[in-house]
């Protein structure tokens, strides 16, 4: 009996490792997420669920000279083949991306020899969840990428991965975004407008108002942007910070929430502190351009037919590729749209301000947009 069972026992056993072996070595091959590079299937539709770890491991190995870095607005829009990037070039922006997770990014780039930073600045990042996964802290020290390989839903994704090979990838080998995403997201929901008005009522009904902490912390955001200046400025980084040209509409939004204000004193506290720390490490301060402005270019008219495609905007937030490359044209001075985009220090930047609230009167209707978006 005692012999019976040591057999059964080892079948079992033998059965419980090949299936290990077997359920590893598909996820392994398959590679759902890009992390492991054997590249069998070229389209990774699911990348994206790991976006802010792939990013990193596909950063390490390209060792990119100059990167981008911001939200899913950069990350879709800002394109590091652009000539205003020194190649070798990468786009490291994700979803969502905060302040503090930006820090650990930036502080691995140039450990690895970035010379060049184009920070896409967002008000966002310093006012929501300070990160996007519980371990993200991890991925900087000896991350254990293979415990995605013994996983039940890396091998749901493994067999979607082989089943939609037809499914364009998320991202491009530079980090870029592929908006062809966006693009049918847009067409399904009923065209632009239609989008517009579904993101911009509840956009920022959710996140933290109080301009300079993490939502639900009472963690200072400005802390870890002063670190990411320090690093820049003690590793002579060439910095740009920009203020994105997200639609009009999208301030509208923030103004219902949170009070048009707040974002304008938001702008004003990222100028100061680049120049405080500027002072403190006897730097000349990064340029700062605000092309979140009110322009001909970020209050394209919105169409009311679904069928009409906007030629520079998704929807409030998030603009296209041929906006981006317009900002990156006139980051290098070269742009026939030489009103775009203002250079703001502390000198100018109560007048850059009082502007924006003029040029808010003339460019849009704030009751009518309540009306339109909030029904009030």
């Amino acid at each position: 009996m005692n012999i019976k069972s040591n057999i059964w026992v080892k079948i079992l056993v033998s059965f419980i490792l090949t299936i290990v072996v077997l359920v590893c070595s598909f996820n392994y091959v398959v590679d759902p997420y890009g992390l492991y590079k054997t590249n069998f299937f070229d389209s990774k539709p699911k990348q994206a669920v790991h976006s802010r770890l792939a990013k990193l491991f596909e950063v390490r190995e390209q060792k990119p000279i100059s990167i981008v870095i911001g939200t899913s607005r950069a990350d879709m829009a800002i394109d590091p083949e652009h000539e205003y990037f020194v190649k070798p070039s990468y786009n490291l922006s994700n979803a969502g991306l905060s302040i503090y997770e930006a820090k650990y990014y930036i502080k691995e780039a140039i450990k690895l020899g970035v010379k060049n930073i184009l920070f896409v600045a967002d008000w966002r990042m310093f006012n929501d969840t300070i990160k996007k996964s519980s371990d993200f802290e991890t991925y900087f020290k000896d991350y254990n990428k293979y415990k995605f390989l013994l996983n039940y839903k890396t091998l749901e994704d493994s067999f979607y991965t082989i089943k939609n090979q037809t499914i364009k990838n998320m991202y491009f080998k530079n980090g870029l975004l592929n908006d062809s995403h966006m693009i049918a997201y847009v067409d399904n929901v009923g065209g632009h407008l239609a989008l517009m008005k579904k993101e911009e009522k509840f956009y920022y009904k959710f996140i933290s108002a109080n301009n300079n902490f993490y939502k639900g912390t009472n963690l200072n955001s400005f802390n870890d942007f002063k670190e990411i200046l320090e690093m820049c400025y003690k590793n002579n980084i060439k910095l740009d910070i920009i203020f994105g040209p997200s639609h009009i509409r999208q301030w509208e939004a923030f103004a219902y929430y949170n009070q048009y204000e707040t974002f304008l004193k938001w702008k004003k506290d990222v100028v100061l502190n680049v120049e405080r720390v500027a002072l403190e490490q006897h730097k000349k301060p990064f340029r700062i351009v605000d092309f979140s402005v009110y322009h001909k270019l970020t209050a394209e008219e919105v169409p009311v037919d679904p069928k009409i495609k906007m030629k520079y905007h998704f929807e409030g937030s998030h603009y296209k590729k041929s906006l981006g490359n317009i900002v990156l044209d006139r980051l290098l001075d070269k742009s026939e749209y030489k009103d775009f985009g203002v250079i703001i220090n502390s000198e100018n930047i109560d007048s850059h301000l009082e502007k924006l609230r003029n040029d808010r009167i003339k460019f849009i209707d704030t009751k009518e947009y309540i009306k339109e978006v909030f029904g009030e």
